[in-house]
């Protein structure tokens, strides 16, 4: 009976800590602060110090993002020493994989990545119908799109209009979350990914832009 309780009350904790956090969101008829990309609309290149823990393992290097042309992009990620560890395209909605080692080259996985270097690019944020939201503590302006089967939050502080985190949810169950912080200017020095569904997380630390 005891154990019976607990895993009651522990369901009921689990439950409240990821499905509260949007039902206490307040629906709004416009928008407060406007959405921008995160990268802009024009740019030349941008150069993290990355690491990648996919299953306890870790993979560390630099990550380049490429504007080639409007609405195309190229992601390359290589080790210090140079070696290429995978590189991505990205034009308009479609996806071309120039090369990926074995490990990060699994359909799964892949497909995540893919889906996360996607959303921080925002390469079709002009095609999104939204809604938007105010926190409880009015302290964000919150956009929220759909994304296939995943809703898209989006959460723009409204002291500094800077974009702060991601949440993607579904059926409001959060699953993934980008954290924005130590801005520089107008871009994040710092974007942190985190899955908490799987065991994926990828830190992102600004070089040069």
């Amino acid at each position: 009976m005891k154990n019976l309780l607990l895993s009651s009350f522990i369901a009921i904790l689990f439950s409240a800590c990821h499905f509260g956090h949007y039902s206490r969101l307040t629906k709004t008829p416009t928008e407060s602060i406007s959405l921008k990309p995160i990268f802009g609309d024009n740019f030349n290149s941008f150069l993290f110090k990355t690491n990648i823990t996919v299953y306890g393992k870790d993979y560390s290097g630099l990550l380049v993002t490429k504007q080639m042309s409007p609405q195309d992009y190229r992601v390359i990620f290589t080790t210090e020493l140079g070696m290429k560890l995978f590189d991505f395209e990205f034009k308009d909605t479609a996806f071309t994989l120039h090369y990926c080692v074995p490990q990060f080259n699994k359909p799964k996985l892949l497909k995540v990545i893919q889906k996360d270097i996607e959303t921080l690019l925002m390469n079709d944020l002009k095609k999104k119908a939204f809604e938007y939201f105010s926190d409880s503590k009015v302290l964000y302006s919150i956009h929220k799109t759909k994304n296939g089967k995943l809703d898209n939050y989006y959460f723009i502080e409204k002291s500094s209009a800077h974009l702060v985190k991601i949440e993607h949810a579904k059926k409001r169950r959060k699953k993934t979350t980008f954290t924005l912080s130590n801005y520089q200017t107008d871009f994040p020095g710092n974007i942190l990914i985190q899955h908490h569904d799987i065991k994926l997380k990828i830190e992102l630390n600004l070089l040069k832009k």
